[in-house]
């Protein structure tokens, strides 16, 4: 060693002259700097991630977003098993904290949120619990295990809970339902979560909550399941049953976006007479839509009503109306209001009418006919009549030129 330094004092540092003239020593020299510089490198960065960590450790109470508390989880699990004893118990000091903070962030964010997050941070749990294995701490092990399942056992199946006793369905919770159905049916008893929903869910009137109508028709098979055939089933037994009552609202709310055949057909069907009568007062020969009345008349359901009269001002108001008549006159039920004399009466009257239009179409063909004679005999007459001025006219005589 000391024949290499004096080699190293005699070529000025020259590192080029050093390798030949030594070229093993100078290799190993190298070597050794670099392992010194490797390891004084990982001193360094092992000291300062750990006392990132520790900083990060002591600062748990200052996390305000689910974001970051994710973000502090990840950085956890990834270097305590890296970081050593004291790190290990910083964390054992703080599991607590972590705890009670993670509880906060999760409560504050819908059903539909909760159920994504607190599966992310029960995972992080869980992650914490293997990464301290390696100290032996069992304690320590078994609190991030334990909590990683009781965020899901008892604190998310709590929220579920209490959200699925007190929501009140509408459009807007379509969202957080289906959330709940689809972790539901991934569990092993989804009943035990659905239960609860749908012992709520028959509490409300399918017939006259016009919110739980808008809730039902937002909802698809794929994501909706269970939820989804159930109050479909509600809903078109409510309007093929001919006893349920569907409220006004629901029916006005299907009139004004254009399901009036749905309307239509429930009218028609309906065998409750004291509701029909209600509707009746409320919907007859009120909207100016023959379809609507027509609909009423073709019930046979007996209540006190105006349909005869309903029906004589329609065809007076629209006598000349051939086909206005003629569905009238098809239509269920009219022939029930009318009798049968009326009826025939009514039947006249169209082949009348139509046998008004034909003659009237013949007169009006006349008609043409004749105007188109009478423009050809117009034309004609003024033809000759110039012919004949032709005729009478002198010839000029050009004079010769010699």
């Amino acid at each position: 060693m000391s024949d290499f330094l004096s080699l190293i004092k005699e070529s000025n540092y020259n590192l080029l002259e050093i390798y030949k003239q030594a070229p093993n020593e100078t290799l190993i020299v190298v070597a050794v700097l670099l392992a010194l510089i490797a390891l004084a490198y990982f001193f360094i960065n092992h000291t300062i991630k750990k006392s990132i960590v520790l900083k990060e450790l002591a600062k748990v109470d200052e996390i305000n977003t689910f974001d970051e508390l994710n973000a502090k989880l990840v950085l956890f699990a990834n270097e305590v098993p890296k970081r050593g004893e004291a790190v290990a118990k910083a964390l054992d000091e703080n599991k607590d904290k972590i705890l009670f903070k993670s509880l906060k962030i999760l409560s504050a964010f819908s059903i539909k949120d909760k159920i994504k997050k607190y599966q992310t941070i029960s995972k992080r749990f869980k992650q914490l619990s293997n990464s301290t294995a390696k100290y032996n701490n069992d304690k320590l092990t078994s609190f991030f295990k334990n909590k990683s399942l009781q965020l899901l056992s008892n604190h998310l199946a709590k929220d579920i809970d209490d959200y699925c006793s007190t929501i009140h369905f509408c459009e807007a919770e379509v969202e957080n339902v289906n959330a709940i159905v689809q972790y539901a049916n991934k569990q092993n008893s989804p009943w035990q979560i659905l239960d609860v929903l749908f012992k709520n869910l028959n509490s409300f009137s399918f017939s006259y909550n016009l919110e739980l109508f808008k809730f039902t028709e937002k909802l698809d098979k794929k994501n909706s399941k269970q939820v989804y055939d159930y109050c479909i089933e509600k809903v078109n037994d409510l309007f093929t049953n001919g006893k349920s009552e569907v409220s006004v609202n629901i029916l006005e709310y299907l009139y004004e976006k254009q399901e009036k055949e749905k309307v239509y057909e429930y009218i028609k069907t309906l065998t409750k007479a004291s509701y029909l009568q209600y509707l009746y007062k409320v919907l007859f020969d009120n909207k100016d839509d023959l379809h609507l009345d027509l609909a009423f008349i073709a019930n046979p359901t007996q209540i006190e009503n105006e349909y005869k009269e309903y029906i004589d001002n329609s065809l007076t108001t629209n006598w000349r109306d051939k086909e206005h008549i003629e569905f009238v006159s098809k239509s269920p039920g009219v022939l029930d209001v009318l009798g049968h004399t009326e009826f025939r009466s009514l039947i006249e009257r169209v082949d009348r009418i139509k046998t008004d239009i034909e003659n009237n179409k013949k007169i009006e063909e006349a008609l043409t006919i004749a105007k188109r004679a009478e423009s050809i005999a117009i034309e004609a007459k003024s033809f000759n009549q110039n012919g004949s001025k032709k005729k009478k006219e002198k010839p000029v005589v050009q004079p010769k030129v010699d």
